[in-house]
């Protein structure tokens, strides 16, 4: 099974061969990997000629999910994992996530647990497989970057484009239709490290209007029958 890692990315000198490198080290060599590039003014292109195995292209674009949607077209794997090129993989995470495909052949998506490492902390999050569990996004039980989580094709295929104007919670618009459509497990294993340094765009937003909103309007849409029960979460949580 071929892995496809896609790595949206823009002025990502200071750490993106880090993430390359995480690839590389992986004990599963049957993968590609996809950088888009937003058009760079630093060293990212340099870098990026230093290993001639990535795929890639840099031009400007309308922001990140415009830049995934570019790498997936782009791909050619049976398995999709985006990686952002401040993040990293951990050593044999590919062979994890394979053994996980082929112990069930229909799973869809394998969600792993994740490192929440910034210069104050280190966590181990670790997310739900259940669709209920992370429409209730103040509970943090859904994975939290996309590093942790690996699918087929097909769900990205019918989930659709990740909506170019929406640039802070795209992960959970697309969690929340992949979860309700399609079979998800976890895996009690570490996948990947989220690094967190104060300036990424989780670190400087309103993360949870963010995210209320976009759960708000995925049960308005797609699945109108569970407003209750999420507005009644919420409020016994408060």
């Amino acid at each position: 099974m071929k892995i496809s890692i896609l790595t949206p990315s823009y002025n990502s000198g200071a750490y993106i061969e880090r993430a390359i490198n995480s690839v590389i080290n992986q004990q599963y060599k049957n993968y590609e990997h996809i950088v888009v590039d937003g058009g760079s003014k630093d060293n990212t292109l340099d870098i990026l000629q230093k290993f001639p195995h990535i795929k890639s292209i840099s031009e400007p674009d309308k922001g990140q999910s415009d830049a995934m949607n570019k790498a997936y077209k782009m791909s050619t794997g049976e398995i999709i994992v985006y990686l952002n090129a401040d993040d990293e993989f951990e050593p044999n995470a590919f062979e994890k996530i394979i053994e996980a495909f082929k112990a069930d052949d229909t799973v869809d998506m394998v969600v792993g647990n994740l490192i929440f490492l910034s210069e104050t902390e280190r966590l181990i999050r670790n997310p739900s497989a259940r669709y209920l569990d992370i429409m209730l996004y103040w509970k943090n039980l859904f994975p939290n970057n996309p590093v942790s989580y690996f699918y087929k094709r097909k769900v990205q295929d019918q989930v659709g484009e990740f909506p170019i104007d929406n640039h802070y919670s795209m992960d959970m618009w697309f969690l929340l239709k992949a979860y309700r459509k399609f079979k998800v497990i976890k895996i009690d294993e570490i996948l990947g490290t989220f690094h967190s340094d104060g300036t990424n765009k989780t670190a400087v937003i309103e993360t949870g209007e963010m995210l209320h909103q976009t759960v708000k309007s995925h049960l308005k849409e797609d699945n109108i029958f569970m407003i209750f029960y999420f507005y009644l979460k919420l409020y016994l949580a408060k």
